[in-house]
């Protein structure tokens, strides 16, 4: 083979050992087990991290923990220190799902979640319109990329589950729900919204993948989520244990 075709040879391999893989996410959240989805937040509005945390430190720490089954990226560079381009390298080398954790406004931003590899986005319905999140979902999908709709209030779960969205083989319902119990107007948290959100709408919920997001101060508390929750966000214990290691 000449240079080119090498090189188009190792492109074909890149793009297929890359690829996002619906049947695996499927299958890792298929159950209501309250699965541990990791959030590497080393900065927020509120506190930074970033010069106190070994980066190699915490993808070795995700890798060997056999209990962490996907992980999260809060993608801003300005407000999080966190960059598009940092996980690049890491999802090659360990090919577990990614969530594409960013504020979206455009299309543009899912394009970039699908170049770079990454399983699924989350969509705010705090900045988006209803037209808006089935556009980008619609699109998601299309793109081979799961959405994710993030809702705090159970008015907006009512919404969520009555919009004409796309659906795809294999993907039940076609879109998942993230449940957080953060205001994200004023930021105040209350943990008993994750289940009093959910609580008139469980049985609309039996086949959609439904994740919690925010308040987990100890591993005892995923506990409580399981049979209701697929997945649950788990950030700050984690980031804290490695800061102050």
């Amino acid at each position: 083979m000449n240079i080119l075709q090498k090189i188009i040879e190792n492109k074909k391999e890149e793009l297929e050992n890359n690829k996002s893989n619906w049947k695996n996410f499927k299958k890792i959240f298929a159950k209501k087990d309250a699965n541990i989805i990791w959030e590497i937040k080393i900065a927020s509005p509120k506190f930074d991290y970033s010069n106190e945390i070994n980066l190699e430190e915490v993808f070795k720490f995700y890798w060997e923990n056999k209990d962490m089954k996907a992980i999260s990226n809060l993608i801003d560079e300005k407000y999080f220190s966190w960059d598009i381009l940092r996980w690049k390298n890491i999802k090659q080398k360990y090919n577990k799902p990614i969530f594409f954790k960013e504020f979206i406004i455009s299309k543009t931003q899912i394009d970039w979640a699908n170049y770079f590899w990454y399983d699924a986005i989350l969509l705010l319905e705090r900045v988006l319109s209803e037209k808006e999140i089935i556009d980008f979902s619609d699109y998601a999908i299309q793109k081979n990329i799961f959405p994710i709709i993030e809702i705090d209030t159970e008015k907006w779960l009512e919404k969520v589950l009555n919009l004409p969205l796309l659906t795809k083989d294999g993907l039940g319902e076609g879109f998942w729900i993230a449940i957080n119990c953060r205001n994200l107007w004023t930021m105040e948290l209350d943990r008993k919204k994750h289940f009093s959100i959910i609580k008139n709408y469980e049985k609309f919920l039996e086949n959609k993948l439904v994740f919690a997001f925010s308040w987990i101060d100890n591993l005892e508390q995923i506990k409580e989520y399981k049979n209701k929750f697929n997945g649950v966000l788990v950030g700050s214990y984690f980031m804290n244990k490695l800061k102050n290691k």
